[in-house]
């Protein structure tokens, strides 16, 4: 997914270069505390919850042709500016349901 402005773009390399130096065990990437205090928290959670794939590919968008910011209107409507979750994802299990009607059932006969 490419990045719809100049702003994002940068802001997701940093939390590129953030997420390569945990994984590279600071050999390579961006140290946390080098970023200012003010944005830190923000670029460390990015960092944290998005996928690498994802960062990468936002990170690596050529910015010639971009506008340097978007409106707020615009961000909302396009659905993948939202960072994805790398915890599992929570199913309803349907055999407890499953239980809870045969259970409603016998006690009605």
């Amino acid at each position: 997914m490419p990045a719809v402005s100049r702003t994002q773009q940068r802001l997701m390399g940093q939390a590129h270069g953030v997420r390569k130096f945990w994984d590279t065990e600071g050999k390579e990437g961006l140290n946390p505390r080098r970023i200012d205090s003010a944005y830190r928290d923000t670029i460390v959670e990015i960092a944290k919850n998005m996928k690498k794939k994802s960062l990468k590919d936002y990170a690596s968008t050529k910015h010639d042709n971009l506008p340097e910011e978007i409106e707020e209107s615009i961000a909302t409507i396009i659905p993948h500016l939202s960072p994805e979750s790398n915890k599992p994802k929570k199913y309803k299990s349907r055999k407890m349901q499953n239980l809870a009607d045969y259970r409603e059932f016998i006690n009605k006969k």
